[in-house]
């Protein structure tokens, strides 16, 4: 394997880059499988099932059509929009980065690793404020035309134009300039030297595409992928067909087909039943039925943690602009009694977002245990009363059945306090808008997919500028520590100041932590490359190198 990399806190050109400089091996375990994840005793946790003895052996067959039974809605088709991991789960497959990522999470430009980026080499200045990237040689674009260092710098100034409302928009913050001297090299000039830059050019929310394609990707995303967009019928399928021009290693399949079902039991049946090939989300309440070998009529792979899960306070909103009220919230709840009760198990409690085994994680903090007395008296000793704001309202979707089923038990947990709540069950395009878009709520809860990068997590969820926070939340203890982070001349100082900024979540309670949530997909006996499916980052999928023995 060629690395063509960077350490974030050394200045050299050529050297292997170990995302979040040391992560290697967070995000993806599956256990089991030839090149799935990183199976070792240092990954995620204890591991996970693939059952390869059911799996086609041989070489890849060409063709078919493989069907996909989503567990979620894909809700935009801009990929520099797109706000939710469902639909990055399915523009993985029309899109490619920059940079490239392999399944033990580290940067690198090998053309053979699990997710291969655009660039061919790059190399890095000594003081870290010069970017220049090599692009690769070949690449063609749906539309047919060649990429280009045009469409690279195209695609930048896209993300950074304000007016587009790009998610990762502040990637780029530090980027000074872009200069293209020729077809095939990219050169960032930087302000500041911004640490999380390689890491975050891995992004599917920073692809590149097409110069000029951008009014039209909301309609027909065009990217460089292994699959071309083809149609969507928004809530119930979408069609992809092999990209024939494709670069990389396959496609195999001619086709994938997208369906939707959010409902856990129907696509599971779905599964079983023989009507879908793929599923990317065992329903939790079967997931010992079917994991680690459990059945034989079906392959599956898990991976530990698949996302985090926590509480939206509205930080703005009273009783929750009170730091005690926020307290009280997070000892109300009784966090292993979710994990039993909602999650069946599939799961554990956590005090951080940060992954485990990440370097970091402030390992100090532990999840405050369930205490109503002391609870009651920081309710007692804020500015508000108990149900001066009764009932507050909950709003959940229906999506996760497992967050209406946590809902009701920290309803019980509330009432036990004295506190009135009312639990709202909505669909999730519904939640989305009044809860993400409008921030019209008091509390809510949300899964969090792809926490293996510290710096897009927590200036993302929690910065005052963050653009994912939906709580309102404004520290300038937060806001400071991560900033320090990003531009930190050591390895060591950055560590320290990602650890402090968790010191300051737990501490101010923005949004209560309720758990870490395992997650297992499966396939039926027919589907080859099982293990190539999942992305490093644990969120995605890409069926560039499926296949159907049939």
């Amino acid at each position: 394997m060629r690395d063509n990399t960077a350490d974030t806190n050394e200045s050299i050109d050529r050297r292997r880059f170990l995302v979040a400089t040391g992560l290697a091996g967070v995000g993806t375990t599956l256990a089991g499988c030839a090149s799935g994840g990183n199976g070792s005793a240092g990954s995620n946790g204890d591991g996970g099932g693939s059952d390869g003895s059911v799996a086609p052996s041989g070489e890849p067959q060409e063709g078919g059509t493989l069907i996909w039974g989503h567990s979620e809605v894909t809700q935009e088709l801009d990929i520099h929009i797109a706000q939710t991991a469902a639909s990055s789960r399915f523009l993985n497959n029309v899109h490619e980065t920059l940079v490239g990522l392999t399944s033990e999470l580290e940067i690198s430009s090998d053309p053979d690793i699990t997710r291969p980026g655009l660039a061919s080499d790059w190399s890095i200045n000594d003081d870290r404020t010069e970017y220049t990237f090599t692009l690769r040689d070949g690449v063609t674009f749906h539309d047919g035309s060649e990429m280009t260092s045009s469409d690279v710098r195209y695609t930048i100034e896209r993300i950074t134009n304000p007016d587009v409302g790009a998610r990762y928009s502040g990637v780029f913050t530090s980027v000074e300039s872009v200069q293209t001297p020729d077809d095939s090299t990219v050169v960032l000039q930087m302000s500041e030297r911004y640490n999380p830059l390689l890491r975050q050019l891995a992004f599917t929310g920073t692809a590149i595409i097409p110069e000029g394609s951008g009014p039209d990707q909301a309609s027909n995303p065009i990217g460089t992928g292994p699959f071309v967009f083809e149609s969507r019928q928004q809530g119930n399928r979408a069609q992809l067909s092999a990209f024939d021009d494709y670069w990389g290693e396959g496609p195999y399949v001619d086709a994938l087909e997208e369906r939707t079902m959010t409902d856990p039991d129907t696509r599971l049946t779905g599964l079983t039943d023989g009507d879908l090939d793929y599923i990317n989300d065992i329903p939790l309440d079967n997931m010992s039925d079917y994991v680690d070998g459990a059945n034989s009529n079906v392959q599956t792979a898990t991976w530990r943690p698949l996302a985090f899960n926590h509480m939206y306070l509205h930080n703005d909103r009273p009783p929750f602009d009170s730091v005690n009220w926020r307290r009280a919230i997070d000892f109300a709840i009784d966090k292993q009694e979710l994990v039993e009760g909602a999650l069946f198990g599939q799961g554990t409690t956590l005090a951080t977002p940060s992954f485990p085994n990440s370097p970091y994680r402030n390992d100090e903090l532990e999840p405050r245990p369930q205490d109503i007395e002391q609870a009651r008296t920081l309710i007692e000793e804020s500015e508000y009363d108990m149900n001066e704001f009764a009932p507050l309202e909950f709003k959940v979707t229906t999506n996760y059945p497992w967050h209406v089923t946590a809902a009701t038990i920290m309803e019980q947990s509330f009432s036990e306090l004295g506190l009135e709540v009312e639990i709202q069950e909505l669909q999730w395009g519904n939640w989305l808008t009044q809860v993400t878009a409008n921030m019209d709520y008091r509390m809510a809860m949300v899964n969090w997919f792809g926490g293996w990068e510290p710096a897009q997590m927590y200036r993302g969820l929690f910065h005052s500028e963050g653009s994912f926070n939906s709580f309102a939340y404004a520290s300038d203890d937060f806001d400071s520590a991560i900033e320090n982070a990003e531009s930190a001349p050591s390895r060591e100082e950055e560590i320290e100041y990602y650890r402090e900024a968790q010191r300051v979540l737990h501490e101010e309670v923005p949004s209560p932590m309720l758990w870490f949530r395992d997650g297992a997909m499966a396939a039926k006996p027919s589907v080859g490359g099982l293990d190539t499916v999942l992305a490093p980052n644990n969120t995605e999928v890409n069926f560039s190198e499926t296949w159907l023995d049939e």
